[in-house]
């Protein structure tokens, strides 16, 4: 027994008729008849009661029948299910981002990448930009989104989102009053950020900044994560250069302004170049078409 023994027995039991079994299974009437002959002899059973001009299933035959339908079925899904899982379409993938990340590209790239694969099961796992890259070499990820860092060799990076830094302050500051805020303003200010090691790139987009109008920043208080620094400038503990889209916090007390010829901060896709997760390679591709994420 096999399933193509079953899928034509269940043929002859729809169709009630051998020679148009034949006919729809693209066999002649002999081996089919033969087939059958064999199957019922090894499950020691009739399943269909011939007649001159007539067949009929048993009873055996119907329960037979409904069995190998399912069992048809429960084949057929797994076959499908390989070659999806082989193609990337079914699994698992593992993404690593950062705080900044969930704030501008991540929903979008998730939201693309799901609508098309929904059969990938998307698990997220939130860390700082320094510790990413450790996380795919170790392979606790597999897809890392996040700003450039300095990379080992076998790790890939994709850009894929740019966007422009704008200064959040406390909300009884004087400079909430301007539409734009222009760097050389924030002098004065104490300064609210994160040591260089948590995200290299971003913290020399901020320092460079600063400088190219002059003068360096006071660092009043680091912490490591993006939505602390604001909380901490909401309670009028000092002023910090952040992304843009960390606006969408819409935090009170915390006002957020554009600046005045604002430098641009990046953010992409990182992956090992051993991973052979199959849900990888299909996410790279998609993101590859990506001309950028709104």
């Amino acid at each position: 027994m096999n399933i193509r023994t079953l899928r034509n027995f269940v043929m002859v039991a729809e169709t009630l008729h051998f020679g148009e079994a034949a006919r729809r299974l693209h066999m002649t009437q002999p081996p089919l008849s033969r087939q059958i002959a064999a199957l019922e002899k090894s499950l020691d059973v009739p399943l269909f009661q011939r007649h001159s001009r007539s067949v009929q299933l048993t009873p055996a035959g119907k329960s037979f029948c409904h069995n190998a339908r399912r069992l048809i079925a429960d084949y057929d899904f797994a076959v499908r299910t390989a070659q999806a899982t082989a193609r990337g379409e079914r699994g698992e993938l593992r993404i690593g981002f950062t705080m900044c990340a969930a704030w501008s590209m991540l929903p979008d790239v998730l939201a693309d990448f799901s609508g098309e694969y929904p059969d990938v099961s998307v698990k997220l796992d939130e860390t700082l930009p320094r510790d990413l890259q450790q996380a795919l070499l170790s392979g606790e990820v597999d897809i890392g989104i996040s700003f450039p860092v300095p990379t080992s060799s076998g790790v890939c990076y994709r850009a894929l989102f740019q966007e422009p830094l704008c200064v959040v302050l406390p909300h009884s500051h004087p400079l909430t009053r301007q539409a734009v805020v222009s760097v050389a303003e924030l002098m004065h200010e104490r300064f609210i950020t994160f040591p260089p090691s948590t995200a290299p790139e971003l913290h020399s987009a901020l320092m460079a900044c600063c400088r190219a109008h002059h003068f360096e920043p006071v660092i009043q208080l680091e912490t490591h994560l993006q939505q602390t620094i604001v909380n901490l400038v909401a309670k009028g503990l000092g002023v910090a250069l952040v992304p843009d889209s960390m606006r969408k916090m819409q935090l009170e007390g915390a006002v957020f302004k554009p600046l005045q010829q604002s430098p641009t901060v990046e953010q992409g896709v990182f992956w090992t170049e051993n991973n052979t997760n199959p849900c990888l390679e299909l996410f790279v591709n998609r993101m590859k078409r990506i001309k950028g994420v709104k």
